[in-house]
């Protein structure tokens, strides 16, 4: 495993993990079962995407990137319209962490690839 696949996995499964509680603290705190749901689905997604990574990088990768850009965007509508919040302040900033790790960890290893 490249030191950019690792920083990606490691970054997607505290992404995840992130998600996950995020998701338990607006259900604790406002009853939104939605976050809890969508933070539970989204949390396991990428902490199963993180777990992928060592023995199948690009499928891992893929994952990560797809679930965190889902997720970049849905903060971002969500800060255009009401306002940036601390919630979605870190959910931006973490995804678009593993956005970049993950693309860079795909771009080298493609490039490995074709060489």
């Amino acid at each position: 495993m490249t030191t950019w696949q690792r920083m990606a996995a490691v970054l997607a499964g505290v992404y995840g993990l992130i998600a996950l509680i995020g998701g338990l603290i607006g259900y604790l705190s406002k009853g939104s079962v939605a976050s809890l749901v969508a933070g539970g689905i989204s949390g396991c997604l990428l902490l199963a995407a993180a777990a992928l990574v060592p023995q199948r990088p690009q499928l891992g990768l893929i994952g990560a990137l797809v679930i965190s850009l889902a997720l970049v965007g849905r903060f971002v509508s969500a800060a255009a319209k009401a306002g940036p919040s601390t919630v979605a302040l870190v959910m931006i900033t973490g995804g678009l962490a593993v956005l970049v790790a993950a693309a860079v960890a795909l771009a080298k290893s493609s490039a490995r690839t074709a060489a």
